[in-house]
């Protein structure tokens, strides 16, 4: 497997480096477009090693923006910057680069070793670099291949510790996140050879991501969906807003009639605290979307049960009277059905009536958690692509987010709420488990634009899909390096940046 190092040093500790590397007879990496070796070592090979070497901090962050970075060595010799004072800046650095790049360009600190040289106060320094989460220290090493055998080592146990296994995340997002979703994986689709992207070992949903994870676990192509969704699918019927909103009348009227007997003789002063319990739960059943579900597993083999699969597919909800999160396709839910669980998923109070599961109610799994990250890390996913539609809007309106009035800024607030658990979240088990890496796709641009305000819409809005299919493919070409060889890790080939804008132009057209 490929692993990529960067060294950062002195000019002088570089020129030690390189004679070690000529004594060594490491091959300068001709396609590389800066100072690489590709380092030969009979200890490891199940590793093929690639080293870059710069002489600057400030060239980490340009670097990360184009390459993959497995290990990153800091070396404070011959004349370098303190290593304690080196890190504290590189901190701030990497926390700038996730803030303008994304969070799958958070890079952890995990993934750093620091070389010390032999002084006094190492042992304190080497305190000081473990509690900034530094994965560990090597003080004064006799020579360079001291320092390949060590983290040839670290190499070889964060290998071992996963099972390379790939793993999709998708969140929740209402009807237009499900639309998102749609075209970014369909982009998804088109766009990877070598590993396709509908073999992932593990599928993860959440709300209206439930669906999506569904489908794919189903091995139902995403190009069949899509064309569903434009009515010109030949075994898909069209999902329209009614095959989502199914209004529960019954249910409404009998809760207000039920509640409405206990009024009479009431103190006043009861008669609100009676009304509120005369709410609704839910204005619609989601018999529809049920039902929806299971005649398109069954449509392609399958039995609408989480043994049938090849792949693993886990569905979060919550449960409605002590708010834990449960996972549906796990032990002790792995017998629920498949189409109840995206049910359960998706009843988000008070759009859906709760859906009742072994007699409890559950309610919608984004309540509780964004995605099942850290089951698929612990199910041993090297690699997890991650979904995520809900992601607050940012406008540049003339008059500010005020003029936009009290409901868009309410689930503005909602969104952001969401969107920063989740930015929490990624960034501490990128810390915790900094051998996995994660790609991220979220909406932006016009796309991002066509989902402010409510997500809970009741038409389908196609344009969604062609939007989140051309931003996809777009984010894809513009960092086509880094996704490029961060996906080849794992076996996966992105097609050229070309072939990617040719698919950008032609859009989507059923």
């Amino acid at each position: 497997m490929q692993k990529n190092l960067l060294l950062v040093a002195s000019e002088a500790q570089l020129m030690l480096t390189r004679e070690s590397l000529t004594h060594m007879h490491a091959e300068v990496s001709r396609d590389r477009q800066v100072e690489c070796y590709k380092i030969p070592h009979k200890s490891f090979t199940e590793l093929e090693l690639f080293l870059y070497l710069y002489p600057s901090l400030d060239a980490i962050t340009p670097h990360l923006r184009r390459y993959p970075v497995d290990l990153l060595l800091y070396d404070e010799r011959q004349g370098g910057l303190d290593a304690v004072i080196a890190m504290d800046k590189l901190q701030g650095d990497l926390q700038a680069l996730a803030e303008l790049w994304g969070p799958d360009f958070q890079f952890p600190m995990g993934r750093t070793v620091v070389i010390l040289d032999d002084r006094k106060d190492s042992a304190h320094r080497t305190f000081i670099l473990g509690r900034e989460q530094v994965r560990d220290v090597l003080v004064a090493p006799e020579n360079f291949s001291r320092i390949l055998r060590f983290i040839g080592k670290i190499l070889i146990a964060d290998l071992r510790q996963n099972q390379q296994k790939i793993g999709c995340a998708l969140s929740g997002g209402g009807l237009e996140g499900f639309l998102y979703q749609v075209g970014c994986t369909y982009a998804l689709e088109s766009s990877l050879t070598g590993r396709a992207f509908s073999d992932c070992n593990l599928y993860s949903g959440v709300s209206s991501g439930s669906i999506v994870a569904t489908i794919l676990a189903s091995k139902i192509p995403m190009e069949e969906v899509a064309a569903s969704l434009f009515g010109k699918s030949d075994r898909l019927p069209q999902m329209k807003g009614s095959a989502l909103y199914d209004f529960a009348g019954k249910e409404i009227i009998g809760r207000i009639a039920k509640e409405s007997i206990r009024w009479s003789g009431l103190d006043p002063y009861q008669w609100a605290q009676k009304f509120f319990r005369s709410i609704p739960t839910g204005f619609f059943k989601g018999d529809h979307l049920r039902e929806y579900i299971a005649n398109a597993i069954a449509e392609y083999g399958g039995d609408d049960s989480f043994s049938s699969l090849e792949a693993e597919l886990i569905i979060g909800a919550t449960s409605q009277d002590n708010y834990e999160h449960v996972i549906f396709g796990a032990p002790p839910w792995q017998d629920a059905k498949i189409s109840d669980a995206v049910r359960a998923s998706c009843a988000l109070p008070p759009v859906f009536t709760p859906h009742m599961i072994a007699g409890k109610n559950y309610i919608d799994g984004q309540i509780t958690r964004t995605c099942n990250l850290e089951w698929m890390v612990k199910r041993g996913c090297s690699l997890i692509f991650i979904i995520d539609p809900l992601k607050p809007y940012y406008t540049n309106h003339e008059e500010g987010m005020d003029a936009l009035g009290g409901v868009f800024n309410l689930i503005q607030t909602i969104k952001t709420l969401v969107y920063t658990r989740f930015r929490t979240a990624l960034a501490h088990l990128t810390e915790r488990y900094p051998e996995v890496d994660f790609i991220v796709f979220q909406p932006y641009d016009e796309c991002a634009q066509l989902m402010a305000g409510s997500p809970m819409k009741y038409r389908i809005n196609v344009e969604i899909i062609r939007q989140a299919y051309v931003g996809t493919l777009r984010k894809l070409r513009i960092r086509h390096s880094v996704y490029a060889n961060r996906l080849a890790k794992h076996g996966f080939t992105l097609i050229s940046e070309k072939a990617l804008f040719e698919k950008e132009k032609a859009s989507l057209d059923f």
